[in-house]
């Protein structure tokens, strides 16, 4: 039998587990890269994550779309951009920060020092 080990509590487990059994670590994150995405990968990579059918995630949120006024689309929107594409890659947002860090041309802050 295949095993590997916790990265939190080193106890043995089988090769195919998510979740540890003993402390309850998954033991991969959140990350949109996982089959059966439809649109952005928001409700297959949940779906996977929390060990739910996407199908009933996705019409839970077309019901919510037509009874919260917007506000399903906001949560959307944000689970897309704060959850990376992959699992070693950053999130959108993440992406957008460092952008927008590196537009000013250096790396290290400037600070004026006056006598």
């Amino acid at each position: 039998m295949d095993t590997k080990r916790c990265a939190d509590c080193a106890e043995e487990m089988k090769l195919e587990a998510r979740k540890c059994p003993h402390c309850g670590t998954r033991m991969e994150p959140l990350h949109r890269d996982v089959e059966g995405k439809k649109l952005a990968g928001v409700c297959a990579a949940l779906g996977q994550y929390f060990g739910v059918d996407a199908a009933l995630l996705r019409v839970a949120f077309v019901v919510a779309l037509a009874f919260s006024g917007g506000t399903a689309t906001m949560v959307y929107l944000l689970l897309w951009a704060f959850t990376p594409a992959t699992a070693v890659s950053r999130p959108p947002v993440q992406k957008a920060v460092d952008w927008l860090g590196s537009v000013g041309g250096s790396d290290a802050p400037q600070v004026e020092k006056r006598v």
